[in-house]
């Protein structure tokens, strides 16, 4: 730590050291002080003030808990270009989480049935809390990272165990870089509206009840009740983004952004081809570690499917190579009932969130219509 003082990376800085530009390493902290990711364990006064009144035996007041993982959420960072970016604690759960679930269900029968449950009550949960409690939150971000990375990792790990094909294991990558640049495109079209949607000149409040009373009369615009922005027609304004979205579908926690009309086809074609990719992984290596039976030959290419799984625990690392197929297939089956849902909607000529709203535009019900629109029109 001496090298960090000797640098000028002192609590105590004056204006001249401010100017300088931050370090990777460096940061403001929340005392609006400069400080450096070297010294997270030092000169904490509450801390400091908590243990003195342990070793007296006296209790610790809730202002200095409170501070004190004020203070240990302030610290937690990583070096960043311009300054260390704070990382929020519960963002880094599924770092830790996801492979330890993954990991302990692949050490029998029943730990798999019982995790497996455990995860699906434990993301439910999580997406109602940070819903009520922190709405931008990149849990679920990390989560879909993770899994994607884990399992990655995991298929590339197992293909010499497995005696899979190079064409195969070349197939499986192609799919998947696919399926990332759609959802990467999803995501960075929805920025892109989110800043667009920003510019909207804003309505002052004396004239905000005039406009949203007359906005019957007008036939191509509309007045966002929350953020008073003149807005286009079936424009909905997202609580977490605090923008408004032009045909806003939902709010993806799983990409971190709104699904609208300058993403939406993106993110249909990300999750087709991320539903394609998770089911031809997870049959690769299920029949490879499973007994196979064919079920048909389609230009010499042979099509398996496992038969006989029941062995698959006797051995660890093919168990867990077994656990990681079933999350991947868990996954393929949120995104069937996601792409059923999003076909209903298209087939209505609805969005999820006019649905929602019980707002149904009469002229758009003809499904062949709809389709027709949907994929010919320019957004």
């Amino acid at each position: 730590l001496q090298w960090c003082f000797n640098r000028g990376f002192s609590l105590e800085m004056t204006e001249k050291t401010y100017a300088n530009p931050l370090c990777c390493c460096e940061y403001i902290d929340r005392d609006n002080e400069r400080n450096h990711i070297l010294a997270c364990c030092c000169n904490c006064i509450d801390l400091d003030a908590s243990v003195d009144r342990l070793i007296r035996c006296q209790s610790i007041s809730q202002i200095q808990r409170t501070n004190m993982l004020l203070t240990l959420q302030d610290r937690i960072r990583a070096p960043w270009f311009g300054g260390a970016k704070k990382v929020a604690t519960i963002d880094v759960l599924p770092i830790i989480v996801l492979p330890a679930m993954l990991y302990t269900a692949a050490i029998n029968i029943y730990c798999c049935l019982v995790i497996f449950f455990t995860m699906l009550a434990f993301l439910t949960y999580m997406y109602f809390y940070l819903r009520r409690t922190s709405p931008r939150s990149k849990f679920f971000l990390m989560w879909a990272l993770w899994s994607i990375l884990f399992l990655w990792i995991l298929f590339e790990s197992t293909v010499p165990m497995l005696e899979l094909l190079p064409e195969e294991n070349v197939a499986f990558l192609l799919l998947l870089s696919i399926s990332l640049f759609f959802l990467y495109k999803a995501k960075h079209f929805s920025q892109s509206s989110q800043a667009a949607a920003s510019h909207v000149d804003a309505v002052d409040e004396d004239s905000a009840v005039l406009l949203i009373h007359d906005e019957m009369e007008d036939q191509d615009t509309n007045v966002c009740q929350l953020c008073r922005k003149r807005v286009p027609l079936r424009t909905f304004h997202c609580i977490p983004c605090q923008v408004c979205i032009v045909r806003q579908d939902h709010h993806n926690v799983w990409l971190d952004c709104c699904i609208g009309a300058s993403n939406y086809r993106y993110y249909l074609l990300g999750c087709i081809f991320g539903l394609i990719t998770l089911l031809f992984g997870s049959n690769l290596s299920l029949t490879s570690i499973c007994h196979p039976f064919l079920i048909a030959n389609v230009v010499g290419v042979h099509i398996l499917m496992p038969d006989d799984c029941s062995d698959v625990f006797d051995q660890y690392d093919i168990a867990v190579c077994f656990v990681g197929s079933v999350y991947a297939l868990a996954m393929a089956g949120c995104i069937i009932l996601v792409l059923m849902q999003q076909i209903f909607f298209i087939s209505r000529g609805i969005t999820g969130t006019e649905w929602r709203r019980g707002e149904f535009i009469p002229q758009r019900r003809h499904c062949c219509g709809n389709w027709r629109n949907f994929l010919c029109s320019s957004k």
